[in-house]
């Protein structure tokens, strides 16, 4: 567990120093520096102190701390979405809490549509797609048609109206990635 990693980000996120948090709680800093660098665990008292100071309860410390840096989706495990047209969304490595990021893999059948969720222009979020194969046309801010090849991609804001079009006999696959939500 990253107990002590969690309470130095706390102190860090409200700016306080060792010193500070030790005068609070009547603790050296030293002690303090040992528990946030895991050479030390805290008691459960002093856990409660730190976490009070910071105002957290104990059961949302420990949601933060199980939180994973990274996940790893194999091929297997990938959630699969398939839509009445036949089309495949794959959700890929977008499952991290707290995540600002999607990323989904879209296998979009001949004559289908998909539109990409549009986000208040005050949300200064982006979205990218890369075509892995076929030919996707793009129509993006309600005017502009761009075609897409395999390998060629595309970056936009997420206050952007876009929709990917399949005007192709035959499956396009592509990468879709970008600020939540997505889709």
């Amino acid at each position: 567990m990253k107990i002590g990693y969690s309470l130095k980000k706390l102190r860090l996120k409200h700016k306080y120093t060792l010193k500070d948090v030790a005068q609070k709680l009547s603790i050296t800093p030293s002690l303090l520096s040992q528990i946030e660098n895991g050479k030390l665990s805290p008691s459960l008292k002093s856990l409660e102190s730190l976490l009070g100071l910071y105002a957290i309860n104990l059961s949302e410390f420990f949601k933060q701390v199980e939180q994973k840096d990274y996940i790893v989706t194999r091929k297997n495990e990938a959630e699969n979405i398939t839509a009445k047209s036949g089309s495949v969304i794959t959700l890929l490595a977008s499952k991290l809490e707290n995540n600002v990021l999607e990323t989904y893999s879209v296998e979009l059948k001949p004559g289908i549509s998909l539109q990409i969720k549009q986000l208040d222009e005050k949300i200064n979020g982006e979205r990218f797609i890369y075509v892995q194969s076929g030919t996707l046309d793009i129509f993006i801010d309600k005017n502009v048609n761009i075609t897409l090849n395999p390998e060629d991609s595309i970056n936009f804001k997420s206050h952007v109206p876009c929709e990917a079009v399949n005007k192709s006999n035959e499956d396009i696959r592509f990468i879709i990635s970008g600020f939540i939500p997505l889709l």
